[in-house]
Parts: C-alpha cells; sequence; structure tokens
C-alpha cells in the first residue's frame, strides 16, 4: 500500500533528508518516508485479535455466596491474551522497520506511540534506527491523518528552535 502526498508548505518538508515516521497503536502502524516535500505512506498493518473457537478455555466452579448461598460460576476465556497480541504485534513491527531500514537510508525517526508502548516500541527498533529517533511524540496517532501527525511534528521541531 503505497499513498503519496505532497506536505503543504508550513510544514518540515525534509529537504535532502529521508524521515521515517512511525505512528502506532497497540495493535496498528502507520509507517511514513517522508522526503523533499513529499509523504509516502509505505506500510499500514493491523494485528486483529484472535478469538478462541468453540469452548476452549472454559471453565466452571463452585463459590459461596454470603454465610450460606452457594454458587456455581461459569464462563469462558475467549480472548487472546493481551500480552500476546502485543508481542504479535511487535514481532511484525520489528519485520517491517528492518525491511524498511534496509531500503531506505534514513536520516532520523519521529515517532508516535502510545506511552504503555512507547518503550516496547522504541526496543524492536532495528539498531541503527533507534539511535536515529528524534522525536517521540505519546498518543494513540495510528490511523490519524498525515496531516495530523506534520502538525505535531511541526510544534515539536518549532520548540527545539
Amino acid at each position: 500500500m503505497k499513498i503519496e502526498m505532497k506536505i503543504p508548505a508550513e510544514f518540515p518538508q525534509f529537504e535532502d533528508k529521508k524521515v521515517l515516521i512511525v505512528a502506532t497503536g497497540a495493535q496498528d502502524a502507520d509507517i511514513y518516508l517522508a522526503s523533499n516535500g513529499i509523504l509516502d505512506k509505505v506500510v499500514y498493518f493491523r494485528i486483529p485479535r484472535r478469538r478462541y473457537s468453540d469452548k476452549e478455555g472454559f471453565f466452571s466452579s463452585r463459590t459461596k455466596i454470603g454465610k450460606r448461598g452457594m454458587g456455581i460460576a461459569s464462563g469462558a476465556d475467549r480472548e487472546y491474551p493481551k500480552e500476546a497480541a502485543i508481542q504479535d504485534f511487535l514481532n511484525r513491527l520489528e519485520a517491517e522497520l528492518k525491511t524498511t531500514s534496509k531500503k531506505e537510508k534514513i536520516s532520523y525517526v519521529c515517532l508516535f506511540s502510545p506511552d504503555y508502548m512507547m518503550k516496547m516500541v522504541k526496543s524492536v527498533f532495528p539498531a541503527d534506527l533507534r539511535d536515529k529517533v528524534k522525536i517521540s511524540i505519546t498518543g494513540n496517532f495510528s490511523q490519524h491523518r498525515p496531516i495530523e501527525l506534520l502538525e505535531k511534528i511541526n510544534l515539536k521541531v518549532k520548540r527545539l528552535i
């Protein structure tokens, strides 16, 4: 999925640089490459939540309610554990970042990720990209319009100047 757009003049144009913009959520990511006034969406992926089929993970137990009552609780843990879903996401992100870093010579990286995911996301960056993360913005910005990401980058760049 390659989508290309011209970067409006009021935003950084990334002249003679290739800037990787990575926007993640907990299960999805958008990866853009910005250079010389053009923004390319090079990758989008989403890891779907897995659910158990049928009665896998079904349980039942007796419980005591108050002094006299007895109850039977039952249910099924039909959702895929959140930690496993996050690990699947991180594995896919790592693979996509490795592929992109091999194809392109990246000048620096702008990373958008939820606060609780930021450390984990940075840990799967290839070593050559990890040192190039210059702008980190916390929040869930996956599936946001590219212009919103550029606005956030622009604000951060103005504060740095």
